[in-house]
């Protein structure tokens, strides 16, 4: 009996494996890497990820006396979160029948794989800094309005770019697209199945993930109330600084209904090329990190108005008006965008010690994520229990190269 319930639950977890591969939708498009087992546990589960170095250019022949560039290492910090497991029972009677093992190994990958969708959807909803506000119904051209904010910026040239459309806005495009004619059997699938092509250099996804951005209250009248300006640095104290946000103050009678998440503008900040520096004549939008509800509000990204890791025309200057981007009363799910290699999934191994009691199967899935699957037979309850566990990062690395699309905002 013992070598054929390993066997079985052998067979089950390679069901597993099988299984969780074809349920990563979004994470498969994600930068992903499996930093050292021993480095991570002796820097806390916490590693730190560099960003891409700027310049600034300095005319005519003779530049000795120019000002140089300041070289400054910018990196992001990349946390592991608590495991995700799924736990379960098999009795001796259930066991009979290897059906129960199957459906439970496809389960418990369904449900780890959306986890992970799902958390790195909600990441990405939640920072980034390029913001679609539409009227009405989801079509194909505010893909293509996201993609000319990102090449405005100089985001994405020479660089694979992902979009990812929730259900219902997906359902929007498809009719937007099964009306036009003029598409032949693009606007037939649209019409038929529900299909879409890529958008505007984007390549397209379908997902089921559904991150809402919260509705909004009344926001009227709020203003910065101090000077707002940063200044990239590589240290902070004895740890490297993270150059995605900062902290800003706000004014008005209504900053009580400010809430984590929220997209927001400010009056005469535009953003920049984020290489040559030129105005790009579109305002530079921001996302409400921490403090919502409050006076000192954390955003990103950081407000930079000057040097080679400039990303807007001017500094947010004291009583300028903020203006709010998800005015919908109501949540509204956020279509996710990014350029290649912005987004990242870092995966972790736990160690998991064999002949201790319980059995331990581990392995990686295609997409490089390693699995383990530890189970235990009591034979005086006549119970198998098995757990399934995943440890994972989830990170935007640069929230100025990502951005959300936000439908049906009033």
């Amino acid at each position: 009996m013992p070598n054929a319930l390993t066997k079985d639950l052998e067979i089950m977890f390679e069901e597993y494996i099988e299984g969780y591969d074809a349920n990563c939708v979004v994470s498969m498009e994600a930068e992903k890497s499996f930093p050292n087992p021993t480095d991570m546990q002796r820097a806390g589960d916490v590693f730190y990820k560099p960003q891409n170095y700027h310049a600034n250019v300095v005319t005519g022949l003779d530049i000795s006396a120019a000002a140089r560039t300041d070289v400054i290492q910018r990196q992001v910090p990349t946390v592991f979160r608590q495991p995700d497991n799924v736990l379960f029972e098999l009795n001796a009677r259930e066991l009979r029948d290897p059906e129960h093992k199957k459906r439970m190994g496809e389960a418990a990958a369904k449900r780890l794989a959306a986890e992970i969708d799902k958390n790195l959807y909600s990441t990405v909803a939640a920072q980034a800094a390029i913001v679609v506000k539409k009227t009405g119904a989801l079509a194909w051209t505010d893909g293509a309005q996201a993609e000319a904010l990102m090449l405005s910026r100089g985001i994405g040239s020479g660089r694979d770019r992902k979009l990812f459309l929730n259900p219902f806005d997906y359902k929007d495009v498809a009719q937007d697209l099964g009306n036009r004619a003029y598409l032949g059997d693009r606007s037939k699938d649209a019409y038929e199945r529900s299909k879409v092509p890529d958008i505007a250099g984007f390549k397209t996804f379908r997902t089921d993930n559904v991150a809402n951005i919260a509705g909004i209250g009344t926001v009227s009248g709020t203003t910065l109330g101090a000077v707002a300006s940063y200044t990239v640095s590589a240290m902070t104290g004895d740890l490297p600084t993270d150059n995605r946000r900062m902290s800003i103050t706000v004014a008005g009678a209504n900053i009580a209904n400010i809430k984590n998440g929220d997209s927001f503008q400010i009056a005469n900040v535009n953003a920049v090329h984020q290489v040559d520096k030129s105005d790009t004549g579109q305002p530079m939008t921001f996302r409400v990190i921490s403090g919502g509800g409050t006076a000192n509000l954390v955003i990103s990204p950081a407000i930079v108005a000057s040097g080679p890791y400039q990303n807007v025309t001017a500094a947010g200057a004291n009583g300028a008006a903020i203006t709010f981007l998800n005015t919908s009363t109501v949540a509204r799910p956020a279509n996710v965008f990014w350029a290649d290699g912005v987004v990242a999934l870092d995966y972790g191994r736990l160690a998991f010690p064999t002949g201790q009691g319980a059995e331990v199967m581990t392995a990686t899935t295609k997409n490089g994520v390693p699995l383990i699957m530890s189970y235990n037979f009591n034979h005086l309850t006549g119970i198998v229990t098995c757990r399934c566990t995943t440890l994972y990062a989830t990170t935007v690395l640069d929230p100025e190269q990502c951005g959300i699309i936000l439908a049906n905002q009033p």
